[in-house]
């Protein structure tokens, strides 16, 4: 177990019950430290008393602060809204497949909640940098339409596996 204030990486790295040591390999800080800083993309969590929903989402990581960025495009009575809203704990899993042995995977965990003013230009620099590129392709009316709102994953366990034939460097 990497502890706080390791590689930079301030949230525990956890086996989460369920997960099997048997399938893969257990990614170092510095390995999951590296793979969400060249991702952009993954799947969020969140829930709404005993009802969850995941959405594929655009992120920027800051190991700096031990967070994760996303920028909502929401309409009026959507989904997302009404789930975030009442999710105190969410998760995010990123991860690369190439083949049956050939992947990586993160899951992080911790408190979602919109992005405070004073952090705004720093969660948009940092999403320009590697969210910005697949955030928008999905929209059928112009963005100017829909209310932008930030938010940010404060994580408090993250956990990284993988499977890899030669290097551990890249996936595909």
């Amino acid at each position: 177990m990497i502890l706080a204030g390791q590689h930079r990486l301030f949230a525990p790295i956890v086996v989460l019950a369920g997960m099997s040591p048997d399938i893969g390999v257990e990614l170092d800080a510095e390995e999951i430290e590296t793979f969400l800083r060249e991702q952009g993309l993954g799947v969020l969590g969140l829930a709404k008393g005993s009802e969850a929903y995941t959405i594929p989402i655009a992120f920027a990581y800051d190991g700096g602060s031990n967070r994760c960025f996303f920028r909502f495009i929401m309409d009026e009575g959507g989904m997302k809204r009404a789930f975030v809203s009442e999710t105190d704990l969410a998760s995010l899993t990123v991860y690369e497949w190439a083949t049956k042995n050939q992947w990586k995977s993160v899951v992080l965990r911790g408190h979602i909640r919109q992005v405070s003013d004073s952090d705004l230009a720093e969660a948009a620099t940092l999403f320009s940098d590697v969210g910005e590129e697949a955030a928008l392709e999905v929209f059928n009316a112009p963005i100017s339409e829909y209310e932008t709102v930030w938010y940010e994953l404060e994580i408090t366990e993250i956990t990284g596996r993988g499977q890899f034939v030669g290097s551990r460097d890249s996936v595909v």
